[in-house]
């Protein structure tokens, strides 16, 4: 699994506007409300497993794997920490 560094809930708005076509191509069963409320990693990776019903695991790699390829998906950058 990747170690990805996750946005904090209160650390800004979350998926950036440029970021829904992409979300939308990738998981479109994701409504554009569902998009709008996303602000974390782990969020992304819920809404992801509700819709879809994969499990927990393959649900993190899916959006994982996703957000390594597009970085720059969170309107906050995420810290090196």
């Amino acid at each position: 699994m990747f170690d990805l560094q996750h946005c904090q809930a209160g650390d800004g708005p979350g998926l950036a506007l440029h970021a829904l076509p992409k979300v939308q191509s990738k998981w479109d069963r994701l409504t554009m409300v569902e998009m709008m409320g996303i602000r974390t990693t782990s969020e992304l990776i819920e809404k992801v497993e509700e819709s879809y019903s994969l499990s927990h695991e393959q649900a993190t790699r899916d959006v994982e794997f996703w957000a390594l390829s597009n970085p720059d998906w969170a309107t906050v950058p995420r810290s090196l920490n």
